[in-house]
């Protein structure tokens, strides 16, 4: 394998863990934070280095810690932006500009970030854009420059334009993970989020207990009743219809559950509030947790902006958006990721397709 130059954009779990992961496959390393975060990682600035324990046991020091997103990404061969979805715009802000044409843009995870970043990148130089559907890491930052990696995720990746991922995905399995399903596109890869639709049952009929005082809640042990599974399927079945009028076979939940297609709520009941591996989760215990202000905006509302765009009706999506906004005195559907912040606004069903797979309107 090549040494190549990463730039690693993100201060928090992931990033951290990915760093160490590149420096370990032999790769030049440079870390970046936004300037307004960068007191949160003060002890990365002052060593670069960061030490595993867990699974992996590895202490490196990364090539670069940087404040300046033109130092960071200045010939590198990979940008990986590894940060919640609501950074993302800010992220393409800071890179436009600063990206040439054969540099790759990889997002952990993506939520139609590809999209996102292409729409503010614009066509002209404009890199190949990857949306992975995860992170490659179940890890936790325990002290600062200290990480516990927990265990590997399986991921898969899609690529803006689509026909340029069979050519590159052989040296990113190589150089970066050893990436599972290729997604037909980048939308496919959004509507095949898991979260959005596993997560909004059992959080919106447990707002109560998320927001107590008295109540250590978990999630798939206390909040996932039968009535919580019965709200997920349908979130599912719209979601898969939007799915379907775009060509796509969508099996998110059969995927990351086990269960067949034509699942019911008693079996997804069963397999998700007895699963060993999920019970000990805990929380939320914040109406302002990432299941929730995340999910909605980033998950739901594409959802449902892109079923309005195709003309495939989700009235429990935007049913469980507008509780949400009641609940946290906001409009998400203004907040979140809508088919104008996709680059997608006024195209018919063809010509997203064809954007989807060409990169070009």
């Amino acid at each position: 394998m090549k040494k190549k130059k990463i730039a690693i954009l993100g201060g928090g779990n992931g990033s951290h863990m990915m760093a160490v992961d590149m420096k370990v496959k032999g790769h030049e390393v440079r870390m970046y934070e936004m300037p307004e975060f960068k007191e949160n990682v003060t002890q990365l600035f002052n060593t670069q280095t960061i030490e595993v324990s867990g699974i992996m046991k590895e202490k490196v020091k990364v090539d670069m810690v940087t404040d300046d997103i033109k130092k960071a990404v200045d010939g590198a061969d990979y940008i990986l932006v590894v940060t919640p979805a609501f950074a993302h715009k800010g992220y393409a802000e800071l890179l436009k500009g600063n990206v040439v044409e054969n540099q790759i843009i990889v997002v952990f995870p993506g939520a139609f970030a590809a999209l996102i970043f292409k729409n503010i990148l614009g066509s002209d130089s404009c890199p190949v854009i990857a949306d992975a559907n995860n992170l490659p890491y179940d890890a936790r930052l325990t002290s600062p420059c200290k990480v516990t990696l927990f265990g590997r995720n399986k991921i898969n990746i899609a690529f803006l334009p689509a026909e340029k991922g069979a050519g590159l995905i052989d040296m990113l399995r190589e150089d970066l993970f050893p990436f599972e399903k290729i997604y037909t596109d980048v939308l496919e890869c959004g509507l095949g989020i898991v979260n959005p639709a596993l997560h909004s049952g059992p959080c919106l009929l447990n707002i109560s207990n998320i927001e107590s005082p008295h109540v250590d809640f978990y999630l798939y042990e206390h909040g996932f009743t039968p009535s919580a599974a019965k709200i997920d399927i349908v979130l599912d079945n719209e979601r898969k219809a939007v799915g379907k009028q775009l060509g796509y076979h969508l099996t998110p939940i059969e995927d990351f559950s086990g269960l067949n297609e034509g699942y019911t709520w008693e079996e997804l009941y069963r397999a998700t509030h007895g699963a060993i591996s999920l019970t000990p989760i805990s929380g939320p215990n914040d109406i302002n947790n990432r299941y929730l202000t995340e999910d909605a905006p980033f998950g739901l509302v594409p959802w449902s902006s892109l079923g309005k765009a195709v003309g495939i009706p989700t009235p429990t999506i935007d049913a469980v958006i507008s509780l949400y906004n009641i609940i946290h005195e906001t409009d998400w559907r203004e907040r979140g990721s809508t088919v104008k912040d996709l680059g997608l606004e006024g195209m018919d069903l063809e010509s997203i397709k064809k954007y989807v797979k060409t990169g070009k309107k």
